[in-house]
Parts: C-alpha cells; sequence; structure tokens
C-alpha cells in the first residue's frame, strides 16, 4: 500500500511487489535531496532539468527507488543510490502530472499491470 495526496494505492501480486505514489512537491530542496538519493548518472540526467520539470523528474527517481527498496523489503534503510538489482522489474505508472508512481516486482518477467480508478469505493 502507498499513499500521497488523494492518491492510495495497492499492488497485489503472486511475487514480492513495491508500490510507491507520491505528489510532486514544487517547492522541495530537488538538489538537496538527489545527492543522498540519486546515482551520479541520474544526477547528471537531473541537471537537465529546471524547475517544475525537475521536480517531477527526480520524484519519478524517487518512486522507483522506494517502490524497489520496498519489494526487496529493504525499506528505506536500503541504499538509494544504488542501481536496481537484477531480478527487479520497475515499471513507472500513469496516475497525473500532479504525481508520479512506479512498481517494482521480483521477477525475471516484465508484470502484467492494470490500474484501476476505485473512486467508486468510496461513493
Amino acid at each position: 500500500m502507498t499513499h500521497s495526496g488523494e492518491l492510495v494505492g495497492v499492488a497485489v501480486a503472486d511475487r514480492p511487489v513495491g508500490l510507491d505514489v507520491e505528489k510532486v512537491d514544487p517547492g522541495m530542496d530537488v538538489d538537496a535531496v538527489a545527492r543522498v538519493a540519486l546515482t551520479d548518472a541520474e544526477m547528471r540526467e537531473l541537471s537537465g532539468y529546471d524547475g517544475i520539470a525537475k521536480a517531477r523528474a527526480f520524484t519519478t527517481y524517487w518512486t522507483r527507488k522506494e517502490a524497489v527498496v520496498k519489494a526487496t523489503g529493504e525499506g528505506l534503510r536500503g541504499d538509494l543510490r544504488a542501481t536496481v538489482p537484477e531480478g527487479v522489474q520497475v515499471q513507472d505508472l500513469d496516475v497525473g502530472v500532479d504525481h508520479r508512481a512506479a512498481l517494482a516486482v521480483i521477477s525475471n518477467a516484465t508484470p502484467v499491470v492494470q490500474v484501476h480508478d476505485g473512486t467508486w469505493l468510496l461513493g
């Protein structure tokens, strides 16, 4: 399970899975957080963005990393600067422009992902 802002996500799988959703925060000090969370290659890529595009790009990286450490069971004590381990598949999920989301599955095969809007459950 994950939530951020008005979004809640639940992932169900027959193998270890991690899911993260984050609201994009345009006021975040992206550079400060990126130094402790991104690889050197990711930092170079991130330097090509500015403003809200930079916040969105960083949040995309962050959700991927958090999904991976959830799937592996390491949690945030895991090495966020590490590259994705072998045997872990990561997929970005489309949740709109104000949020970023990613799913990580421990598997050698690309996961089949179905996204459903559960708004009707709250009605």
